[in-house]
């Protein structure tokens, strides 16, 4: 048996750091799924395992136990004793995650952290379900192919633009049962999983203009698969207040510098009738404009500046004030992935589950208020 070194990458982020015994499991697992290890191998004695994995016992003890409960790996006692592959009642399952316009050698997690959001739901589905999660590129779209004798093989699709949605999903289908992500529309004959984010940008502008809010400001992208969406929630909101969608008042930002969107708060600032209010279209945005206010420019959040941001990552919770933000449900919508396309390879998918879309949640906090209301430390109002 030839193992892989545990220090392995999952081709998303650079090396993978997870406790020795995870490693150790999962690796032993996806060769047991992928038919690397057929029914009936005996696995290496522990010594051996412990010298090839690089660790000591105790991990590789429990990754053993793990698989035990897990039913891929059997313990035989007396005469022929020794650790070997259970036989599966169902035939291994792979699943792959194509990612499409992303470039997966940056190190710059908070621009793709939807990728990281939606691959957790999808391994903790899949781990569930007992198959494995392979992770390629959009250099892999030349190279797909059905699935290997005796084992089951779906898509999984996140693209950045509507026209390599279409071509990747065409051309995954045409090998597998395939699921795409947050396409920008239904597309005909295709299986999706979206989360409303012009509902969710909708409810974080609407609550600041119920606030009194009534100038505005929106700083971000307005363009692309994950931000007209937002956009155009932001203006609907405006319009349902009777506000006027003032171009003046938004601002085009990558949300990978902080002194991008710093010169983003300067110069809204320095407008005739400035913003009371701030709509960013990600956490990460809203985090750079809260430390900026504050730290550099002394105003006060929110008694003269209310910010709202989107995605509600962990971050919100432990600045001051606290962020208020859109919860986008990332990893829930990766675990639905999973399970619509297991449906699918299951042949158990009705045609009216087709296109389903989750709704984002607002989540109030410190950094929203009333004009004029300062900085107070009464507890948080509740999220709705």
């Amino acid at each position: 048996m030839s193992v892989s070194h545990p220090d392995r990458s999952d081709g998303t982020n650079g090396p993978v750091t997870r406790p020795h015994y995870r490693r150790v499991y999962e690796d032993i697992e996806r060769r047991i799924l992928c038919g690397d290890l057929s029914f009936g191998t005996q696995l290496p004695l522990l010594p051996a395992l412990c010298s090839e994995y690089g660790v000591s016992e105790a991990p590789i003890r429990r990754a053993l136990d793990e698989l035990a409960r897990a039913g891929l790996i059997v313990r035989q006692r007396g005469r022929g004793k020794g650790t070997f592959v259970q036989k599966r009642i169902t035939p291994p399952t792979i699943l792959r995650v194509l990612l499409i316009g992303f470039d997966l050698s940056r190190t710059v997690i908070e621009a793709y952290h939807e990728i990281y959001g939606l691959l957790d739901g999808v391994r903790r589905a899949a781990s569930a379900h007992g198959c494995v999660v392979q992770t390629v590129g959009e250099d892999a779209l030349g190279s797909l192919a059905p699935a290997p004798e005796g084992v089951r093989l779906g898509y999984l699709v996140l693209s950045q633009t509507q026209e390599k949605y279409e071509t990747g999903g065409e051309i995954a289908s045409a090998h597998a049962p395939c699921v795409l992500f947050n396409t920008p529309h239904p597309l005909p004959r295709r299986w999706t999983v979206s989360v409303n984010m012009e509902e969710g940008a909708f409810l974080g502008t609407d609550h600041l203009a119920t606030l009194g809010h009534r100038r505005i400001a929106y700083v971000g992208k307005t363009r692309g698969g994950w931000f007209t969406p937002r956009y155009v929630g932001y203006s609907r909101a405006l319009r349902t207040h009777g506000l006027v969608d003032d171009e003046t008042l938004v601002r085009e930002t990558s949300g990978l510098s902080a002194g991008e969107d710093a010169a983003a708060l300067d110069s809204l600032l320095a407008l005739p009738e400035p913003p009371t209010a701030i709509f960013a279209c990600s956490d990460y945005r809203a985090l750079h404009l809260l430390n900026h206010a504050q730290n550099r420019l002394g105003l006060s959040v929110p008694g003269d500046l209310s910010l709202c941001g989107y995605d509600d990552i962990s971050t919100c919770e432990t600045v001051s004030p606290t962020l208020t933000s859109v919860y986008h449900p990332l990893v829930e919508q990766g675990e639905a992935a999973v399970e619509m396309l297991f449906a699918l390879l299951d042949g158990a998918a009705p045609p009216d589950t087709m296109h389903q879309v989750l709704t984002p949640k607002l989540r109030i906090r410190k950094s929203s208020a009333p004009i004029g209301r300062c900085f107070d430390r009464t507890p948080e109002p509740a999220c709705r």
